[in-house]
């Protein structure tokens, strides 16, 4: 039987991963669905996912769901778990896209497992050492900016991060559009010269590479200015400068909301800015974005947040969509997982 076409294949939701699974992943497939009219295919334990889908409405045309009777927890050793576990639902979603029955995989779940299960069943893209995570950070412009690696891989070698510049600047071309994308390299000064040792030999591996248009060194207080399309480092150094971002954006929406209430005129001029504070919240909030790319695997794979709602879930399943390249994958080799570490949830 000829393969369906791309555009017409759903994307397979882990629906087991993430802290409100599976009823805020099976909420937000329902919207995806509806709202959007993007096929998806629930993977999990059917007999958990039948209420809610029914509670919902359903069956609904383009919502199909599929037996998967394992999960993968948050506290689990992700890659031993992968391997136990082969019917976890991760894994079967993985299943689906190296068989050619899904376009994406989309997981809240276990990003640890989510890299494992990628690389175990659909394989690392030719010539990738590592995949990595590219988080889209918020910036002042509104056009995220693509921090990689943010969790992935937290002690890589020089040539990954190499790697990484390569792999965000085929994402951004075929997916933003951007014939040139800016690529940065997380440090702590601008200067070359700066930095540990990978980072040293990072920017000598960048400048000389034909294919990566690099602008050198960029600092962490200047990501949200949009100063690159994207900026690779590793991933210890990623996942901090993200979480750090995050806590700094909710340490200033609490300060800004207590003194704006402290009295009746401060409360007034409040009501007044409410839709320009909004504004500003949702281009902060991570669900607006719904999840990052795992880049360097043969596949389309979305890591959403782990506290992603119902809204986080239909926004990376656009995502997910919207990020689906054909990748040729006949007679890939799938490697094995046992040196991939876990990433942070």
């Amino acid at each position: 039987m000829a393969a369906m076409p791309v555009a017409t294949l759903p994307v397979a939701l882990d629906a087991m991963g993430g802290d409100r699974a599976p009823r805020e992943t099976v909420a937000g497939a329902v919207a995806a669905v509806r709202d959007h009219g993007i096929p998806v295919l629930l993977v999990g334990r059917v007999g958990e996912l039948e209420p809610l889908v029914r509670a919902l409405g359903g069956p609904l045309p383009g919502l199909a769901l599929l037996d998967a009777p394992e999960t993968v927890a948050m506290e689990e050793h992700a890659v031993a778990a992968v391997r136990r576990k082969r019917r976890a639902s991760i894994v079967v979603a993985c299943q689906e896209v190296r068989e050619g029955r899904a376009a994406a995989v989309v997981s809240a779940g276990n990003s640890g497992a989510v890299v494992a299960a990628a690389i175990f069943v659909l394989g690392r893209r030719s010539g990738i050492e590592r995949p990595g995570i590219a988080i889209p950070f918020p910036t002042s412009d509104g056009t995220p900016c693509y921090l990689i690696d943010a969790g992935a891989v937290v002690d890589p070698r020089p040539p990954v991060l190499l790697g990484y510049a390569e792999l965000v600047t085929d994402y951004l071309r075929q997916v933003r559009g951007l014939a040139r994308p800016r690529i940065g390299l997380l440090n702590n000064g601008e200067e070359p010269g700066k930095g540990n040792a990978l980072a040293r030999e990072s920017f000598a591996l960048l400048s000389a590479a034909q294919d990566v248009n690099f602008i050198g060194n960029v600092e962490a207080n200047v990501l949200a200015l949009g100063a690159a399309d994207a900026v690779v480092t590793d991933g210890f150094s990623g996942n901090v400068a993200l979480k750090s971002a995050e806590g700094a954006a909710a340490l200033f929406q609490s300060v800004l909301r207590r003194e704006l209430t402290r009295s009746w005129h401060d409360k007034l001029v409040a009501a007044l800015l409410r839709p320009a504070f909004r504004r500003v919240a949702r281009s902060l909030d991570y669900r607006e974005y719904g999840g990052a790319p795992l880049l360097g695997v043969r596949g389309t794979v979305i890591i959403a947040h782990g506290r992603s709602d119902a809204h986080a879930i239909t926004r990376a399943i656009v995502a997910a969509q919207r990020s689906v390249v054909p990748i040729e994958v006949t007679g890939s080799k799938k490697e094995p997982v046992d040196d991939v570490p876990p990433a942070p949830s």
